[in-house]
């Protein structure tokens, strides 16, 4: 509270000092900092500051999931290697032409290397017409399983690889028994995508 003086009853001693005090007060306020602050100003009803917590976007490719095949769009080798398997495993009495199996592969290739390649996709499975005709009134299947291998390939981008690919397949009857092999296949496949946060896609396969 500021002190208020009476000058009637002062002498004139007195008011000079009252009045040097009141200066010598001032003066220290001042240098104290009274009356003004950097402080931070509290929160409100004194609790913590808020702070932000969205989470950071991403950069790479997360969580993408094939919901027909369950392969991990996101890993490259998974996309190359399931899509091979599901190309080479043939049902001739199903398929509607002799070739690669697009239809269950479908949603692992990308849409617009399926539409230029069209019917010429038969060319891609290494099978003679005969053996088609055959297996399709016998009822028998091809299942293949494939893996990428270390072999050497050109330099990966963030949107373009390229692997060999290793395929076996096995001659399957109806009773779900083995009854023989087919020669190895090695292909040469490639996977496209649109950009770092997008899940890969095969977009080009040659048989060697």
């Amino acid at each position: 509270m500021t002190p208020t003086t009476a000058t009637r009853t002062f002498g004139r001693g007195r008011r000079r000092g009252v009045a040097a005090a009141l200066t010598a007060i001032t003066l220290a306020a001042a240098a104290s900092g009274c009356g003004t602050t950097t402080d931070t100003p509290p929160a409100p009803d004194g609790g913590s500051m808020p702070t932000s917590t969205s989470a950071a976007p991403p950069t790479v490719c997360t969580d993408l999931i094939d919901q027909f095949t369950r392969t991990d769009l996101c890993d490259v080798d998974a996309v190359l290697s399931d899509a091979a398997a599901a190309l080479y495993s043939y049902r001739p009495a199903e398929q509607t032409q002799k070739g690669v199996n697009i239809d269950s592969a479908a949603t692992l290739l990308n849409p617009a290397w399926v539409r230029d390649l069209g019917v010429s996709y038969s060319a891609l499975a290494p099978v003679t017409g005969a053996d088609w005709d055959r297996w399709a009134a016998a009822g028998t299947v091809v299942d293949a399983d494939a893996a990428v291998t270390a072999d050497d390939h050109p330099a990966d981008t963030d949107t373009l690889v390229r692997r060999v690919v290793a395929v076996h397949q096995s001659l399957i009857d109806p009773d779900g028994t083995v009854i023989g092999e087919l020669p190895p296949i090695a292909l040469y496949m490639t996977a496209t995508r649109a950009n770092r946060l997008a899940g890969w896609a095969v977009s080009g396969v040659i048989v060697r």
